[in-house]
């Protein structure tokens, strides 16, 4: 078997999407030790990044300069790693080319088919999303993070299954259960207090469902249970503040912002529950990582949850706080519950791991590449 050449554009600068480079960058991991792949990245510069706050500089770089940088590159596959720079496909040199797509949220929040409560139709119609997505007919090959997304992609762009491939996004060892010392030092350095049972919120979209997450839990405090705080990671958010002080919950819940992504697994480890009942998910990480560290998640049965939390748990209707509420009292007051988590949660993940994933994208390569 011939050697490929993969090159990989990682063209997520002006954006600022750290979940886009942490795939890029799980996916070179995994990829690196391949002997049968010679993997490049290409990660485009520009002075002008500088600027790239302002949202005009940012759609020009994306637009107009990224597509110029990345012209006259050589390898056997090219391979857009977000399907949101699928427009740079005329300006990839010659070769096969794919992306990799992670979810139709932007089309599908126009259309109101998000299924987020109380939310029908977007005000505004995507343009240049819709251009970039209009680009995926014309790759050779495209991998989906989901059988959800997959579905998608066929559904609203009436693209050809056939083409389609879905391999999951890998997941970092890090993610894993980790020495109780450590987990205490962690808790020391932001002043977390273990006497509490801890819950955790993540993200600050609006289809992350807070509202039920919160919901639920002033449900457990109205009903006597004072014991528990709940830690949001993330950037500050006014809607999120806001709904905190509508449900009177000031005094129950920590914002953190942690200081290094290395940190991350430490905080799923100190965690007694994730609450993660999202209206829609492309693939849902969160959940992963929590799984691979051994904590309880209570998630919802929307988009790509079910896929990841396989039989690990029961899966809920988002728009439902009273079974939100319900069974994280099941899982706080059942120590053999969270033992199963523990012992279940990253044995399952392993289908995750960069190894698994490495297999299955170097099997996606050279099935486009019987078409050389």
């Amino acid at each position: 078997m011939r050697k490929l050449s993969i090159q990989h554009y990682q063209c997520f600068r002006a954006d600022n999407r750290l979940s886009m480079d942490i795939y890029a960058d799980c996916l070179s991991q995994a990829l690196d030790s391949s002997s049968s792949i010679n993997l490049t990245r290409f990660v485009p510069k520009s002075s002008l990044e500088r600027y790239s706050q302002n949202r005009l500089m940012m759609r020009y770089l994306r637009y107009r300069r990224y597509p110029h940088l990345v012209k006259d590159l050589s390898a056997d596959l090219h391979h857009v790693l977000d399907h949101g720079y699928a427009h740079l496909l005329p300006s990839l040199g010659d070769g096969l080319k794919c992306t990799t797509a992670h979810d139709l949220i932007p089309l599908l929040q126009w259309k109101g088919d998000l299924g987020v409560d109380g939310v029908t139709k977007g005000s505004r119609k995507p343009m240049l999303n819709l251009h970039s997505l209009s680009f995926l007919e014309r790759y050779d090959g495209i991998v989906a993070v989901s059988e959800s997304t997959k579905r998608d992609l066929v559904e609203h762009l009436e693209l050809d299954p056939k083409k389609i491939t879905v391999v999951s996004p890998p997941l970092l060892p890090q993610f894993k259960p980790l020495a109780d010392d450590v987990i205490q030092r962690f808790a020391s350095k932001y002043k977390l207090e273990s006497n509490y049972q801890w819950l955790m919120v993540s993200g600050r979209e609006f289809y992350k469902n807070h509202k039920g997450s919160l919901t639920a839990v002033s449900q457990l405090v109205k009903g006597g249970r004072r014991n528990i705080r709940i830690v949001k990671t993330g950037a500050a958010s006014s809607e999120f503040s806001e709904l905190v002080a509508s449900l009177n919950l000031q005094d129950y819940v920590v914002e953190l912002f942690l200081e290094d992504f290395s940190e991350l697994p430490m905080l799923y480890n100190f965690i007694d529950c994730l609450i993660f009942p999202s209206f829609y998910e492309g693939f849902g990480m969160p959940v992963a990582e929590a799984l691979a560290c051994g904590t309880a998640v209570v998630a919802s049965d929307r988009g790509a949850l079910p896929e990841v939390m396989g039989s690990l748990g029961d899966l809920l209707e988002p728009n439902d706080a009273n079974a939100i509420a319900n069974t994280l009292s099941e899982i706080l007051d059942s120590s053999a519950l969270r033992k199963h988590f523990a012992d279940e949660g990253p044995r399952e993940m392993k289908k995750f791991s960069l190894p698994a994933i490495a297999e299955q994208m170097e099997s996606f390569y050279f099935s486009v590449a019987e078409n050389l």
